[in-house]
């Protein structure tokens, strides 16, 4: 398989590396996350019928269950 370098500031290095799973190349990841353009509704809609459920992220949950109701303790 042909390589190409690729050059990337450090803010996107380090977003393209949280989302590096295990085992994972960064092709991996960018094939994974950034997907082919698609031209119709038809190709969006086989596009997400073909993707898995996305795994939860634990923290991402816990931050958005700990975020809840701060608006309503507000004072009028």
């Amino acid at each position: 398989m042909a390589s190409t370098n690729v050059q990337l500031n450090d803010q996107a290095y380090r977003r393209l590396k949280k989302q590096k799973q295990p085992g994972e190349s960064f092709s991996d990841v960018i094939l994974r996350e950034v997907p082919e353009p698609l031209d119709t509704a038809g190709e969006i809609l086989d596009y997400f019928e073909s993707q898995p459920v996305p795994h939860a992220d634990p923290k991402l949950r816990k931050a958005m269950l700990e975020g809840r109701g701060r608006r309503s303790n507000r004072k009028p």
